[in-house]
């Protein structure tokens, strides 16, 4: 018998080293009996393996994290408490990674080449970053090759000269990859609440959904660039340039925006419908051909509710009320559309003067590259 447990023994010894190798859960803090600890979120990332996931207590956390592996990273409640907060070190931040348009980035939140990175209850405070565009700042920041989903998050604070970002995905590789970011809130911010972006062949899918965003000194709440996937659901109130800036192909839908001066910039064809838009300048402005606009509701537009800028387009089923000019700009027959207190209906006049106006309004913008520069954080508009 003992000899038998004399050969059980190396089988045991073995066992235990294994175990470190799987995936656990674990805490940063001391709010959970019995479960291993770190004291900081960037110890508990590194050095869990992967899959694995890190239960972050209620606190304060001064750094800046960067995530390599798959994991999930969660804010824990206990008792009453139910915030974690991720701040800005008393040595300020540092650059942690460059963006796929080559600028210096200081991320809060970095993820690097990994997937699935899952993010929640977790709030991210930019306060006291302003690098003065020196570097972007980045709330939370998916860079190339990673994917995953950030929901119930909190990024503010995000000022930095007209270079700070909420929440910033993006991919250059070649393999698509998928991000969610949902059911969060982005305020005080000052270059976008949400940036998604690729490279010209779009290979980041995107769901931005059900999100709050409130950016009145952002040029735009919600951008995404040369992405697929949809942005729908979403609450934008504050009177940013753009409420939803859209230089992709995707879906722009069922979004509550009020008071931006743009409500919703389609730069590439794409699909706006069953958004809520009132107290803009324009509700939906068109950059390109080939776009759907429909079943929409524009309310008290300053300008116009939808302005066509001569571009063919689908225009059905939509309401529009308190405007000077209901659509404007429309090179052919429209749809079925209700219009109520527009001064004009409809206007069609596909001449120099609609040429003009598209030119003094539409953003020229080809290129994401051409937002996304430090030295030119507002793109590249004519004035």
């Amino acid at each position: 018998m003992r000899r038998h447990n004399f050969f059980l023994l190396p089988a045991a010894v073995l066992l235990v080293a294994i175990q470190p190798m799987l995936a656990s859960t674990v805490q940063v803090g001391h709010c959970i009996p019995n479960v291993q600890s770190y004291p900081t979120i960037s110890a508990a990332v590194s050095g869990v393996t992967a899959g694995s996931t890190v239960e972050v207590c209620p606190g304060g956390y001064a750094e800046q994290v960067t995530i390599t592996q798959p994991l999930t990273l969660i804010g824990l409640r206990v008792g009453t408490a139910n915030q974690a907060v991720i701040s800005v070190p008393s040595s300020g931040l540092v650059q942690n990674t460059m963006s796929m348009f080559g600028e210096p980035v200081a991320a809060q939140v970095l993820v690097l080449g990994a997937g699935p990175v899952n993010i929640s209850n977790i709030a991210v405070d930019g306060t006291g970053g302003d690098m003065g565009c020196l570097s972007w700042l980045a709330g939370i920041f998916y860079g190339s090759g990673s994917s995953g989903t950030v929901s119930q998050v909190r990024a503010s604070g995000q000022l930095d000269s007209t270079c700070g970002v909420g929440i910033w995905a993006e991919n250059s590789a070649s393999s698509t990859e998928s991000i969610v970011i949902r059911d969060s809130t982005v305020y005080g911010v000052d270059s976008a609440g949400i940036f998604a972006g690729s490279g010209a062949t779009p290979s980041l899918s995107v769901a931005i959904a059900n999100n709050v965003v409130n950016v009145s000194a952002a040029v735009a709440g919600i951008d995404a660039d040369s992405v697929t996937g949809a942005v729908v659901g979403n609450t934008l109130g504050a009177a940013s340039p753009f409420g939803v800036f859209n230089l992709s192909g995707s879906t722009v839908g069922t979004n509550t925006i009020i008071g931006a001066t743009t409500g919703i910039f389609l730069g590439n064809g794409g699909t706006a419908s069953g958004n809520n838009v009132s107290g803009t300048n324009i509700g939906v402005l068109l950059g390109a051909s080939g776009a759907t606009v429909s079943n929409n509701r524009i309310v008290s537009s300053a300008t116009t509710g939808v302005e066509l800028g001569c571009f063919a387009a689908s225009v059905s089923g939509n309401f529009i009320n308190d405007a000077p000019i209901g659509v404007d700009s429309a090179m052919a027959v429209l749809g079925s559309n209700t219009f109520a207190n527009t001064s004009v209906t409809v206007s069609n006049g596909c001449a120099v003067a609609a040429a003009a106006f598209r030119a003094s309004t539409a953003v020229r913008r080809t290129d994401a590259s051409e937002w996304h520069r430090p030295a030119t954080p507002f793109g590249t508009r004519t004035k």
